[in-house]
């Protein structure tokens, strides 16, 4: 490897070389070392199958490298690298190395037989060179092609993630998961207490918890921290509590290892027990014990169910839209032209919501979220305010789109009196479509642009 790369250190390599057994716990060192690490290498033999050591590790890449940017593949390479030591048939290997053709490191009889698999290739024969130059070639490809996707820049944010107080045993934890699921381009959400009161934490904890699209509330046998000026009252247990009283999903998780019976305070304990047999689930909760090596992945393989589930919701409304539906999106200031083209539209038998908004263009944005998701195209008035106001709306949408995969096709940005030049609009890196629609020249909409706007509209829907 650092012959085909031009330096020793182009390369970091890394196994475990203790020797394993059934006792040896799979502890946080081996973890982090394959989650940092960028491809795999599996010796695969009659005792790596048989190893449940081996097939932790094995489980734990795989998990990483499916949610990494940019992916288990890299093109047509798997980053899961199979070395066949033995001639094994395809139907015994693992999983998560299915689809992959292998890197036959092994002597055998060239018919198919499901006995003889074989010895592992003599290192002593020049076949074997020649097999491990062919082995790194490949790894290099592979560390090329990985190298031009850390070169580009991560994608924003797409999903927005509520991480609840926790005890001080758990902190470590959390702080590991959150810089983690930072790294793959969620937003985290976590930073409350502060407030400390127990009714501005309240109103903290709802703020944010509206702001994300899934709460995960790690617990332990420990309760944590109590509330300021409330006794047998705790942040983690209380936060949870508010979490419930949301719409939104709600991901509760305890270490595997997690003892109810020996909890201490008897009030948190009966809280743990409920929570667990399902007593408070009246909404979309998932109750997991868990390793901590694996709650990362635990948590992107629910956002990633929660998705599908948006997509699967989103068919439905958009199938039960007559022709089109239209968002426009205004200030208080240019309300009296929304009001216009909104008739015009109904009119012309096409369903528009008005969502008039303040000042502050992050104002009313639960509502805006809502109706987002019964539209396919949305108009943002851009009269009176200012350029940032309305970029700063269509932001906000565009996240919203964006994490709940909403079928959105299009922004229109309706630019009303005064007058404007649509060159000072910046629309470059939008990922939908965007089109303006320049009426600022004049302080009555003209009727035959109306029209004609409105029948562009029809068109590109039917």
């Amino acid at each position: 490897m650092a012959q085909r790369l031009g330096s020793i250190d182009a390369v970091k390599i890394w196994w475990d070389e203790r020797k394993l057994d059934g006792s040896v716990y799979f502890d946080e060192s081996i973890a982090e070392s394959i989650k940092q690490s960028a491809i795999m290498l599996c010796l695969v033999s009659p005792g790596y199958l048989e190893s449940e050591y081996c097939q932790k590790e094995l489980e734990l890449f795989y998990n990483k490298a499916h949610h990494d940017h940019p992916g288990l593949k890299v093109g047509d390479r798997s980053r899961l690298l199979n070395v066949l030591l033995y001639k094994i048939p395809h139907k015994h290997w693992p999983p998560e190395l299915e689809g992959t053709t292998g890197f036959p490191f092994y002597e055998a009889d060239t018919e198919e037989t499901e006995e003889d698999w074989g010895a592992p290739q003599d290192v002593k024969d020049p076949r074997f060179r020649e097999l491990i130059y062919h082995l790194r070639d490949a790894i290099v490809n592979i560390i090329q092609r990985i190298q031009k996707y850390i070169d580009q820049p991560p994608p924003p944010p797409t999903f927005s993630i509520y991480f609840g107080e926790v005890a001080d045993s758990l902190r470590p934890l959390r702080k590991r998961t959150i810089a983690e699921l930072e790294k793959q381009g969620y937003k985290i959400i976590w930073d409350v207490p502060p407030p400390f009161e127990k009714a501005q934490h309240e109103k903290a904890v709802k703020e944010k918890i509206e702001e994300s699209c899934l709460n995960v509330h790690l617990l332990d046998q420990y309760p944590g921290r109590e509330i300021e000026g409330e006794q047998m009252v705790w942040y983690p247990q209380k936060q949870v509590e508010l979490g419930l009283l949301s719409e939104k999903p709600q991901l509760i998780w305890v270490p595997t290892g997690t003892d109810i019976e020996v909890i201490e305070e008897e009030q948190y304990k009966t809280f743990i027990q409920e929570l667990e047999i399902g007593k408070q689930w009246s909404k979309k909760i998932d109750f997991i014990r868990g390793e901590k090596s694996e709650l990362t992945y635990q948590i992107m393989g629910l956002v990633e169910q929660l998705k599908k589930e948006q997509e699967q919701l989103n068919e439905k409304k958009l199938d039960a839209v007559t022709d089109t539906a239209v968002l426009l999106d205004t200030h208080w200031s240019d309300q009296p032209y929304a009001w216009k083209v909104g008739q015009a539209l109904l009119d012309n038998g096409i369903k528009a919501y008005i969502n008039p908004v303040e000042d502050d263009p992050r104002l009313n944005a639960n509502t805006l979220e809502e109706r987002i998701s019964l539209v396919n195209k949305l108009i943002f008035f851009y009269g009176k305010v200012t350029w940032d106001w309305v970029k700063g709306r269509m932001t906000a949408a565009l996240q919203s789109i964006v994490s709940n995969v909403y079928p959105v096709e299009e922004f229109i940005v309706f630019m009303v009196p005064p007058h404007k030049d649509p060159k000072d609009i910046s629309l470059k890196q939008w990922v939908l479509k965007v089109n303006v629609i320049d009426e600022s020249n004049t302080q009555q909409l003209d009727p035959k642009s109306l029209q004609q706007f409105i029948k562009s509209i029809k068109k590109q829907t039917a």
